[in-house]
C-alpha cells in the first residue's frame, strides 16, 4: 500500500496517478460511452427519417472500434504472468487489507482487465454488431425508423454494462453494471410499446428486474456486514481466515447472503425460478432485441456469475469449497433445463419456443459451472469454465441465426405460428434450410457448432474425480443427455412443418381440385408463391450459418482460445 499522504497536493498527485493508470485499462468502455453520447447527439440533429439508418451504421462502427481496443488488452502466455490488470483501486472503510495487490501494489480494485473480461467484451461487441445488422432488415424496426437513433443509443449504452459485468471485482461495480444493462433492456423490451405485447414485455421485465435487484442488493449488504468489504478478493481472504464463518449463525447468514446475491445473477441468465419474465419479454420485444437479450445479456450474466463464485469463495487444499454451492447450482441446473424443455414442448409459437429453449440452454451451462470447478480444481484447469466459454461462442452464432431466420420469415408471412410454417420449404428453401441448420445445432447434432458446445459441457460434467476416480456428477450428466434428447422433438417439429407438411390453406383448397379450378391458381392461393429476400439479408444469413457449420467441423482454434482465457485464471 502507498504511504499516507499529508497534503492536498500529495493527495492530488496520488489521485492523478491512480486515474491515469486506470484509464489506460478503461479505453474500450470509454469508446462505448463516447459513442453513446455521439449517437444521442446524432439522433437529435438527424431530422429526416430516411437518414436515421446512418445512426445504426455509426453504432456498428463504435462496437467494432471498442472490440478492437478490447482485443489489444489480450495477454498471451508469458512465464512471468501475474494475473489481471487491476484498475480503479480504492480505500476500504471497515477492512484493513491483509495482503497487497500482486499487480499494482496499491490495494484492491473495482475492476480487472484480464483475458476473461476481454473474452466477454469481444463476445458482446460481436453480438451487438450482428444485432444492429439484423435491425436494418427488421420489419418491426423499419415501421419505427424514426426511432433508430434512440435504438442505437440504447444498444451502445447496454453494451457498456455488458463490458463491465464480467470485469467487476467489487459488489458495487457488479450491481451498477447489472443495473446499467437492465435499465437499457427495460426500454428496448418496450420499444414496440404501442402494441399490447410490447407494453406487457416492458412492464414484466421492470417488475421482475426490480424484485431481483432488490434481493441481490440486500445480499450484497449482508456480505458487507459479514466481511466489512465489498471487494471479491478481500471477501475471499476474510472468509478463508475468519474461523467464525465456519460455526454458528455466521454460516447461515453467509448462505442467506449468497442465495440473495445469486438471485440477481440467476435473473440475468433466466434460471428457474427467476425465468418468468423471459417468454413474455422475448415475445413482446422486437426480434433483434430478443436476440440481443438471449445472447449478449445471458453471456455477461454467466461472466459475472463465474467471477463471483470462483473469486469470492475460498476452497480447502483438497478442493472442497467453503460453501457447497456446486450442489445447489447442480440442482438449479436440472430444474432449469428440464422446465425449459418441457415448456418448449407445449408452444405453438416459434419465438416463444425459442424463448423457453434459452432457459434450457442456461441449465446446460449451469451444469458445467457446477461440476467443472470440483472436477478440475486439483489440476487448476477449470474445465467447466472452458466448457461454458466454448458453449457461449457456439450459442452466439446458433441462437442469433435462429432468431434471424425467424425474423426473415415473419417479415414475409406475418406469422410466427408453427402451423403457418407448413410447407415453407417450397416457398422459401433458403430461410427454411438455414433455420433447420440452426435448430439442429441448438439440439447438439454432430457436425454443427452446438454439438461442440454440448460435448465440452458433458466432458466437464462427466470427468472423474482426480483422487477417488469416481463420477460424482454422473446424475447431472444423465440429466443433460436426457434433456438434449427431449429438445430434439420440439426443434424437429418446426423442421417437419416446413419440409414434410402441406400448408393448411392448400389442403383446404385441394378439396376443390375437382371443381375445375386451375392447378396454378390452387398453388398460389395455397401459399406456394416463392418468397425472395434482399442480397444483404442473405449475406447476413450466411454470415451466421457458415460459422455454425465451420465450428462444428474445425473447432481446435476455439478450444485453444477458450483455454487461453482461463489458463491464468488466478486471484
Amino acid at each position: 500500500m502507498p504511504s499516507p499522504v499529508h497534503s492536498l497536493s500529495e493527495i492530488a498527485r496520488a489521485a492523478q496517478g491512480y486515474a491515469a493508470f486506470s484509464v489506460n485499462g478503461f479505453i474500450p468502455e470509454l469508446v462505448l460511452v463516447a459513442g453513446f453520447l455521439l449517437a444521442v447527439l446524432l439522433d437529435a440533429v438527424t431530422r429526416r427519417t430516411s437518414r436515421k439508418t446512418f445512426c445504426v451504421f455509426f453504432g456498428i462502427a463504435v462496437l467494432a472500434l471498442a472490440g478492437i481496443f478490447s482485443w489489444t488488452e489480450w495477454r498471451p502466455f508469458t512465464p512471468d504472468w501475474q494475473g489481471g490488470y487491476f484498475i480503479f483501486p480504492y480505500s476500504q472503510t471497515l477492512f484493513a487489507p491483509i495482503a497487497h495487490n500482486r499487480v499494482l501494489d496499491r490495494g484492491y480494485a473495482m475492476a480487472v482487465v484480464d483475458n476473461f473480461s476481454v473474452f466477454f467484451k469481444l463476445l458482446a461487441s460481436l453480438a451487438g454488431i450482428f444485432v444492429l445488422l439484423m435491425s436494418l432488415v427488421s420489419k418491426e424496426l423499419r415501421e419505427r425508423s424514426w426511432r433508430l437513433g434512440e435504438y442505437t443509443s440504447l444498444v451502445l449504452g447496454m453494451t457498456v454494462g455488458l463490458y463491465l459485468m464480467p470485469a467487476s471485482l467489487d459488489l458495487v461495480t457488479i450491481y451498477l453494471s447489472i443495473e446499467l444493462v437492465s435499465i437499457a433492456g427495460y426500454i428496448l423490451a418496450g420499444f414496440s410499446r404501442e402494441t399490447d405485447y410490447g407494453a406487457e414485455a416492458s412492464l414484466k421485465y421492470i417488475l421482475f428486474g426490480a424484485l431481483a435487484s432488490g434481493l441481490m442488493l440486500y445480499g450484497f449488504s449482508l456480505f458487507y456486514g459479514l466481511t466489512g468489504t465489498t471487494n471479491l478478493i478481500a471477501i475471499r481472504q476474510i472468509l478463508a481466515l475468519n474461523p467464525a464463518t465456519h460455526t454458528g449463525m455466521n454460516m447461515y447468514l453467509l448462505w442467506t447472503a449468497t442465495i440473495l446475491a445469486l438471485v440477481g445473477m440467476a435473473y440475468k441468465i433466466s434460471a428457474v425460478p427467476f425465468h418468468f419474465w423471459t417468454p413474455d419479454v422475448y415475445h413482446g420485444a422486437p426480434l433483434p432485441v430478443t436476440a440481443f437479450l438471449s445472447v449478449a445479456s445471458k453471456a455477461a450474466g454467466f461472466g459475472v456469475l463465474i467471477r463471483f463464485l470462483l473469486f469470492a469463495f475460498p476452497t480447502s487444499r483438497e478442493g472442497a469449497p467453503l460453501l457447497d454451492w456446486q450442489t445447489a447450482l447442480a440442482v438449479l441446473a436440472v430444474l432449469t433445463m428440464t422446465f425449459g424443455n418441457l415448456a418448449a414442448l407445449l408452444q405453438s409459437n416459434v419465438r416463444r419456443m425459442l424463448a423457453y429453449s434459452t432457459i434450457a440452454h442456461a441449465g446446460y451451462m449451469l451444469a458445467a459451472l457446477a461440476a467443472g470447478p470440483v472436477a478440475f480444481s486439483r489440476s487448476s484447469n477449470f474445465g467447466g469454465v472452458v466448457a461454458i466459454l466454448i458453449y457461449l461462442v457456439t450459442y452466439l452464432f446458433t441462437q442469433l441465426g435462429a432468431f434471424y431466420a425467424v425474423m426473415l420469415i415473419e417479415n414475409k408471412i406475418g406469422s410466427e405460428e408453427i402451423d403457418d410454417y407448413r410447407g415453407l420449404a417450397g416457398r422459401s428453401p433458403l430461410a427454411a434450410s438455414a433455420l433447420v441448420l440452426f435448430l439442429i445445432s441448438l439440439t447438439g447434432i454432430p457436425l454443427t457448432a452446438g454439438f461442440i458446445g454440448k460435448f465440452y459441457v458433458l466432458t466437464a460434467v462427466l470427468t472423474p474425480d482426480a483422487i477417488t476416480h469416481t463420477y460424482p456428477w454422473m446424475w447431472l450428466g444423465v440429466a443433460v443427455i436426457l434433456n438434449s434428447v427431449l429438445s430434439l422433438y420440439y426443434y424437429l417439429r418446426v423442421a417437419a412443418a416446413m419440409f414434410l407438411k402441406r400448408p393448411l390453406r392448400e389442403m383446404a383448397l385441394a378439396a376443390d381440385a375437382g371443381s375445375g379450378i386451375p392447378e396454378t391458381f390452387l398453388r398460389e392461393e395455397g401459399g406456394r408463391t416463392r418468397i425472395r429476400y434482399s442480397i444483404p439479408a442473405i449475406v447476413l444469413l450466411f454470415g451466421l450459418a457458415v460459422p455454425t457449420v465451420a465450428l462444428g467441423v474445425y473447432f481446435k482454434p476455439l478450444v485453444d482460445f477458450a483455454s487461453g482465457v482461463i489458463r491464468f485464471f488466478n486471484f
